[in-house]
Parts: structure tokens; sequence; C-alpha cells
């Protein structure tokens, strides 16, 4: 049972699903489109005419790694061999750890020109630091891809946010123009298409995990889920927007670098704070929600078996403080078995709302209605010395039933048994004790109305 209520629990939105994977594939096929489109125009100098001005920023080993990269994730996600895509991971990250090596030691490796000559730059072929780190670690990712195992899974979600701080700070660096985020000379740097492409091969690869592990809680139905996928842009957008905004305004007033990052703190402080503030209220009201749903029956509105023992059992330990009097009501409707077999169980359940009405109309806000049963009512009511006050609102209660009766557009008449203890708390062992009591005269008072008819 407890793997049931789990899975109803963990279970995904098919819909965003699909239309993650939607995107996944769309951005894998731009992304290839790319890198292919850059390949050619490194191979075939007539192609490079053509293309953009700066095409060339994007270096040919960067260009493989990226559509070597798309190909794996398009592999993954169609589950094809294990090997095959091994295979390609390991083949990224030689391209990044010979471009590493070649920064640490100033050579130029065979692996940097295997396919042409780079004569744009000092360097022949050699992209940045920061995107051989960026396909290093993406490559890992791919050889370890289709394992159930957990702590694999936990690795590969490691390596996704590795991979989204990558992109972040170049991202900071072109937004701020700190050109050291994301280049080393104006001929080796991140290029804008290559930083694109990554974007997008970033977030294809946390869709890879999106069914499990730590991201899978942008996938569900739950409060966690929604909150997370509503609060996720303006974490990641709000903070570059409010320092970019100050940076704006401060440069035109001259004002001082100090100020600018007291203002920009302070900014920051307060927008992590709306979005606190928001979620608690939103966590707030959702709690609100399921507090209701879990205390009320929701065929008749009125408190469920669960809520009668909770606020049955405070009455009970106030009655023991005080010695006050309670009152126990049990009503059961008759017939309702029959009126479900000759009528249906639609009709069954208008009668059980009709009489759920009649009770909440005819007794005080202060007492205690529930529906502990499929056609079983309690009434518990706190007494001072006399019950005189619930006796007429049981003469109420028997006066509006008779009154409903005597409409002539019902298939069914409305009839109750009723059961009814007075004392008070110390004359019972338990709540418990004081229902099963009630119930007990509840049903000798039915049997007593079957003899008669």
């Amino acid at each position: 049972m407890n793997n049931f209520f789990d899975h109803q629990l963990q279970q995904q939105n098919p819909r965003f699903l699909s239309r993650l994977i939607y995107a996944q594939t769309a951005s894998m096929v731009l992304v290839g489109s790319i890198a292919i489109i850059t390949l050619s125009g490194w191979l075939i100098p007539s192609v490079g005419t053509i293309l953009p001005e700066d095409w060339w920023l994007m270096k040919q080993n960067a260009a493989l790694c990226i559509l070597i990269s798309a190909i794996s994730i398009v592999l993954i996600r169609k589950n094809s061999n294990i090997l095959i895509i091994r295979l390609c991971g390991l083949m990224v990250i030689i391209l990044s750890i010979a471009s590493l090596y070649g920064h640490a030691t100033g050579q130029i490796l065979p692996f940097e020109t295997f396919l042409t000559q780079d004569n744009y730059a000092e360097f022949s072929g050699r992209m940045t630091i920061h995107g051989a780190v960026f396909f290093c670690l993406l490559g890992v990712s791919f050889i370890i891809a289709k394992k159930n195992q957990k702590h694999r899974n936990n690795i590969r979600d490691i390596l996704t946010l590795l991979l989204i701080g990558m992109v972040l700070v170049i991202f900071s660096g072109y937004f701020f123009s700190a050109t050291s985020l994301y280049g080393h000379s104006t001929e080796i740097l991140v290029s804008f298409q290559t930083f694109f492409c990554m974007c997008l091969l970033t977030f294809a690869n946390l869709v890879r995990g999106i069914q499990g592990g730590i991201f899978s809680l942008f996938l569900g139905f739950g409060i966690a889920s929604y909150t997370a996928r509503v609060t996720l842009p303006w974490t990641l957008i709000g903070p570059f927007a409010i320092i970019s905004t100050i940076n704006y305004f401060s440069t035109a007033q001259e004002i001082p670098q100090e100020i600018q990052i007291a203002l920009s703190a302070t900014l920051l402080s307060l927008i992590f704070f709306l979005i606190i503030l928001w979620l608690s209220t939103r966590i707030s009201y959702l709690e609100d929600d399921l507090r209701k749903l879990a205390l009320t029956d929701e065929m008749t509105g009125l408190y469920n078996h669960r809520a009668f023992c909770i606020l049955g059992e405070q009455s009970f330990l106030e009655s023991l403080r005080n010695d006050s009097v309670l009152v126990l009501l049990y009503f059961d409707l008759d017939g309702l078995k029959k009126i479900n077999d000759s009528l249906g169980h639609q009709i069954g359940s208008e009668m059980i709302v009709e009489f759920a009405d009649l009770l909440k109309a005819n007794f005080r806000r202060n007492e205690t209605i529930a529906r502990v049963g499929g056609d079983e009512f309690v009434v518990l009511s706190k007494q001072k010395k006399t019950d005189a006050a619930l006796d007429t609102a049981l003469k109420r209660l028997a006066d509006a039933i008779n009154a409903a009766n005597s409409k002539s557009n019902k298939p069914y008449k409305i009839s109750y048994s009723q059961g009814k203890i007075t004392g008070r708390a110390k004359d019972f062992q338990s709540l418990d004790d004081l229902l099963t009591q009630a119930d007990a005269l509840m049903y000798e008072n039915k049997r007593k109305k079957k003899l008669k008819s």
C-alpha cells in the first residue's frame, strides 16, 4: 500500500515532460546544424567566405565537440548502444584535454589542427580553457550515461550543476563586459555561437536527468515542483537585471563604486526576500487547502471522521478539566441500501447530501457535526447544565425533515434512527467509548423501529 501511495505522489507531468523532450530534440538539431556549418567553413574555404563575420571564433575542435555532444544526447534519448555513447564521450574528453594541455605547455598538438590549419589566431585551433573544461565535464556525463544506479545519477546531476555554473559565469562575462570570464584574447574566446550551443547543450543535459535525480523536482504535479518552475527564472535572471540596471544609472549619475555595491546587495536581498515571501504565502494557501481536504467530507462538506476525532478529543479533554456535560447524537439513515439498489447510488448520494444540509441548518455552529460513515452522522455538543437547546434543535430537525419529505418531486423519503448519550467525560473511558455507546443506542432504536413496522 505504501508503494502505491509513493507511486501516486511521485507522478510526473506527462505534458510538461513531452514538451521538454521536444525542446531537447529541437535544440540538438539546431546545435548540430551550427556545428556542421562551422566545420564546413573550416574544411571548405569558399563556405567560410559566406559565413557571418567572426565565425572562425568557434574553433574546429570546439565545433566537433559540439557536434559529437549533440549526437550523444540524441543517442541517449533513443536508448542506443551504450558503447557508442561512451565512445562519443571519450572523444569529447580527448579533444578537450588536448586543448587544456596546449594551454598548460604552450605547444600546438596535432589534435588541435587535425582537420585544417587555423590562420586566424596565434595558436592554431585552440579553444578556450572555459570551453575545454565545459566539454570535458560534458564528456564525463556521457560516459556514465544510461545507468540507473543512484550514485551515477548523482554524479550526472553534479556535472550538470557545474555546467550550469560555467554557463552563468560566461554569461556574466558577456553581460558585464568582463572578457577574462569568457576568453584569453580577441582570437581565443568563447564566441557567441559557441556560448549559444553551450547553453542548449546544458539544457539538453538537464533534461536527461529530469526523470530521475534532483532535477525531477521540476517535473511533478506537487507544490514543490510548481514552486521550483515559477521561481527558477526569477532567481537566475533577477540578479543580472538588478545589477545591470544599477550600473546603467550609476554610470549616468557618476555614483561611486561602493554605493553601487551597497545598492546591489540591498536590491538582491529584497528580491530574494520577496521570492521567499511569495513562496511562504503560496505554500500557506496550499497547506490550508490540504488541511481542509484532509478534514472535510468531500460529498457533504461536513467534518469527516478524522476531523471528528481531533475536535472530539479536544472537547473530551475540556470536559475532563471543566467537568462540563457532553451530548453526542448519532444518526443513521434508514433504507439507504434499498434506495441505492432500486434508484441508484446517485439518488442515495442526493439523500445523504440533503440530510447533511438539514443537520447544518438546524444545529448551532459551535457544535461539531461530522459524517463518520457512509450514512452515519454525529453531532457533539458541549453543555453547561441542561441540554434543552439540543432538544429544541432535534425537534427543528424532525420538522424540517417532515417538510422536506412532503415535497412530491423527490423519489425518496428521508428517515433516520438516532442515539443520544449525555454525560461528563469522566463517566467514559475515552471518546471512542462515548461514540461506541451512542452507536449502540442508535442501533437499538433502529431495531425497535423495524419491529414496530
